[in-house]
């Protein structure tokens, strides 16, 4: 099953300047903070992942809390009905 998402945004700042682009994927810390513990069922679920940033912007994770709880519901009935 894919999930339907927008890409997660990476913020930097140049001379005081507060940049936003869209990122590759979602750091691990934001993963976490979600909720999704198992990074190897993120990236089955198709939820890009970008292992070298370390950052954790409340938009992503906010972004990642519902796919979360989705992600999560699905384990749980698979783990009953095996």
């Amino acid at each position: 099953m894919k999930v339907q998402m927008n890409r997660p945004i990476v913020k930097h700042q140049i001379k005081g300047v507060t940049l936003v682009r869209n990122g590759r994927g979602f750091s691990k810390p934001e993963l976490k903070e979600a909720g999704i513990i198992d990074i190897r069922m993120a990236k089955n679920k198709s939820i890009p992942i970008d292992v070298l940033r370390k950052t954790t912007i409340a938009e992503n994770v906010e972004q990642l809390r519902p796919i979360a709880k989705d992600i999560l519901n699905l384990s749980k009935t698979a783990e009953k009905e095996s």
